[in-house]
């Protein structure tokens, strides 16, 4: 996978005759190794193994990342998310990353072109005249030149350097893509946690509401003497009444918490206004998105497209260094003025000038040449195995998801059932105590049976929003509805 990094073979044992025809041969070109695309798990697989669809995954079309967020139907989260690309302070700084890449490339750009200056300067200037009895000579001079130096690249050199430094900017790019991608992923993600709390604080309100009435009907039926009545009922009723109590603060809480992250995220001050999350479905809405081929998820998440990106940099990373164990040619040219006033200065008399041409070859450096080329082979073969490590990653996440999607949905199913049953058996359990047949114990064991078949249900909705936000993510945006967001920049570094 990585063996077309190692360049070195091709260079050793050059005969000392063929020298000069292997430098008139290389005038022109660019060095060092033709980029190719590493092998990995995903162009070896043809469909993810989870997924059930039965759609042929080789015929979807993959456009660009779309709003796959607009299918929830959410006004709130679709402003929050409009806020999110304008105000978020990553993505701020993500920016002017890229903004300092695109410079990056314009200083390697501008290695192609000559470089032109102009400078002029006068004086006056006395020394003794031995020819004039000590009297002094005056001498008048002023310089007006220019010139003119321009590197050819013979050998790509440049060439090269400007490759990696674009690739390394379509490489930020990507990065502040993806940045993108996981921050509204964040965000849709406490927006469902807003509701599920939402919906865990209603359920928890009507636990200590119940639990109130069972403190009640306890101490009421202590006053009376009832038999079985005891003071560690009434006890064990209040402890019940203050643990549910507990709870319900702890949930609002976490309400608070959840709110200041999405302040966070939008770059709002702390404490705004708190919107109810009534309306928002606690369970992701059917169907899941459409899924694509793994050797179609290459060139849609973002992860795998920058570390591609910066696989190529590297690539032409060993270009530059080769190029360097060849001669660089220089053309410097100059040419001005000289005289003894301005007046009359712009002459063909005044005029001096010249031209050179320099050819610098390094003849013997320890070795140094080479082994910054071994250094930037090294650098490009690990870059390739973290591509493959990343593709690898994306193709887990994604089955990961698709099968925690696919189980939580049938937990969901069997937890809706056991609730409505926990429900009832609270119901005839308070009945039965109040009529004297059960005990307290017994009462107390199906409310806390019920509180648990509850919050086992929304941790499950939790886990597949979850889930299929991290679907969402893994397969880097929808390619089914919606439609894509318009990126800053997703210019890509071009093969030259």
């Amino acid at each position: 996978m990585v063996e077309q990094y190692s360049t070195l073979s091709w260079r050793n044992g050059l005969p000392v005759s063929g020298v000069l025809l292997t430098l008139l041969s290389l005038v022109g070109c660019s060095l060092g190794p033709e980029y190719v695309r590493p092998q990995n798990h995903a162009t070896s697989e043809s469909a993810f193994l989870s997924d059930l669809s039965g759609r042929d995954a080789a015929e979807v079309a993959a456009p660009a990342e779309s709003s796959w967020w607009l299918r929830f139907n959410d006004p709130l989260l679709n402003a929050w998310i409009s806020r999110l690309h304008s105000e978020n302070l990553d993505l701020r700084v993500s920016l002017e990353r890229i903004e300092q890449s695109r410079q990056q490339v314009r200083i390697q750009s501008g290695a192609r072109w000559p470089a032109l200056g102009i400078s002029g300067d006068g004086g006056r200037r006395f020394a003794p005249d031995a020819l004039a009895n000590g009297e002094r000579d005056y001498r008048s001079e002023v310089n007006l030149a220019s010139g003119i130096s321009w590197q050819l690249d013979l050998f790509g050199r440049i060439r090269q350097g400007i490759k990696a430094a674009h690739y390394q900017a379509s490489a930020r790019e990507q990065d502040y893509i993806g940045l993108r991608q996981s921050l509204i992923a964040e965000l849709v993600g406490h927006r469902a946690r807003l509701a599920l709390l939402e919906k865990e604080i209603e359920i928890q309100q009507t636990i200590v509401s119940s639990r109130e009435q069972t403190l009640n009907t306890v101490n009421r039926r202590y006053r009376l003497g009832v038999k079985n009545a005891s003071a560690v009922d009434v006890h064990t009723a209040r402890e019940n009444l203050s643990t549910a109590q507990a709870t319900f603060n702890a949930l609002k809480l976490a309400l608070d918490e959840t709110y200041l992250a999405v302040d966070r995220l939008l770059n709002q001050a702390p404490g705004g206004e708190r919107l109810s999350s009534v309306g928002f479905p606690l369970l992701p809405p059917m169907p899941v998105p459409v899924l694509i081929s793994p050797a179609q998820l290459l060139d849609q998440r973002p992860d795998i497209l920058g570390s591609e990106l910066r696989l190529k940099a590297a690539n032409a990373g060993i270009g530059v260094a080769v190029a360097d164990l060849f001669p660089d040619l220089t053309l410097t040219a100059s040419g001005g003025f000289v005289g003894s006033q301005i007046g009359g200065l712009l002459v063909n008399d005044q005029a001096v000038g010249s031209i050179i041409t320099q050819l610098n070859t390094r003849l013997f450096e320890g070795g140094r040449l080479r082994a910054q080329i071994r250094l930037r082979e090294a650098e490009a073969r690990e870059l390739a195995w973290q591509y493959a490590n990343v593709v690898l990653t994306a193709m887990i996440e994604v089955e990961t998801a698709l099968v925690q999607e696919r189980s939580l949905r049938a937990q969901v199913d069997n937890l809706l059932a056991s609730v409505a049953s926990a429900r009832r058996a609270e119901a005839l359990s308070r009945e039965r105590y109040q009529r004297g047949i059960t005990s307290l114990l017994e009462l107390l064991e199906t409310q806390r049976r019920w509180q648990n078949a509850e919050r086992n249900l929304l941790a499950a909705q939790q886990a597949s929003w979850n889930a299929r936000i991290n679907l969402h993510l893994a397969l880097g945006g929808d390619w089914q509805l919606g439609q894509p967001v318009p990126p800053q920049s997703r210019s890509r570094g071009k093969e030259k």
